[in-house]
């Protein structure tokens, strides 16, 4: 199919979204920015984007989902989600890298020079960030790290020319750098960056297997110690 239908779920931050697309076309959209809501959301913003598409799952041709990293809690909803409906539906599921995304919204809501590097982040805890370069049509430069922020983080980068940070990490650099080649576009992750990546992966063929795929964390879950008194 020259233009499939794609159900796209992003939630590796704080940031709930879901789309609709057809081909490259984005045919509906919701999004909610509530700390620790994509459990109460998730399924009521499906339903709503699928039913102002005209569409069922059924008549799907895949589900996309975000597979990290980011949020521990944030992708184990939306991957649950998404490996439900594809067992449902028998609908094949793609990944997309939730760095790529950030990459691929940054080219797409700003000109980006040639030669300019783009380095996606998303916040992680205190000063670190997971973090991954891209070029300026959005190829990978590098591997997904975690990143402990400091005044001399991604100096080599800087002193070669215009970098791009972007994404909800980039909030905690911005105090930090003081150079003429920072600049910054504090987007955030969006279902709608997914489409390119998904397009691009669907048409390859190279899904992942449902019943064993498990999002991308970079890091093992640290879960935080409760003050109440028992």
């Amino acid at each position: 199919m020259s233009n499939p239908n794609l159900l796209l779920i992003e939630t590796s931050t704080e940031v709930c979204s879901v789309a609709l697309s057809a081909g490259e076309r984005i045919i509906s959209y919701r999004v909610i920015k509530e700390a620790k809501s994509h459990a109460r959301v998730i399924a009521l913003l499906i339903n709503e984007v699928l039913e102002e598409g005209g569409l069922t799952i059924d008549r799907c041709d895949a589900v996309v989902v975000s597979e990290g990293p980011g949020s521990y809690t944030g992708l184990r909803v939306g991957v649950s989600i998404a490996k439900g409906l594809c067992y449902g539906a028998n609908k094949p599921l793609i990944a997309v890298s939730s760095l790529e995304l950030l990459g691929r919204l940054t080219t797409r809501e700003r000109d980006v020079l040639p030669g300019s590097v783009i380095i996606a982040m998303i916040d992680a805890r205190r000063m670190e960030v997971y973090a991954a370069k891209f070029d300026s049509s959005c190829n990978p430069l590098s591997a997904v790290e975690a990143v402990i922020l400091d005044e001399s983080s991604f100096s080599a980068e800087l002193s070669k020319g215009p970098v791009i940070f972007s994404g909800d990490g980039a909030r905690k650099f911005m105090s930090m750098v003081n150079n003429p080649n920072a600049n910054f576009s504090l987007i955030d992750a969006d279902a709608r960056g997914m489409v390119a990546s998904a397009l691009k992966k669907y048409f390859a063929g190279d899904f992942v297997d449902v019943a064993y795929f498990e999002p991308y964390y970079l890091k093992d879950f640290v879960a935080g110690v409760t003050k109440k008194i028992l």
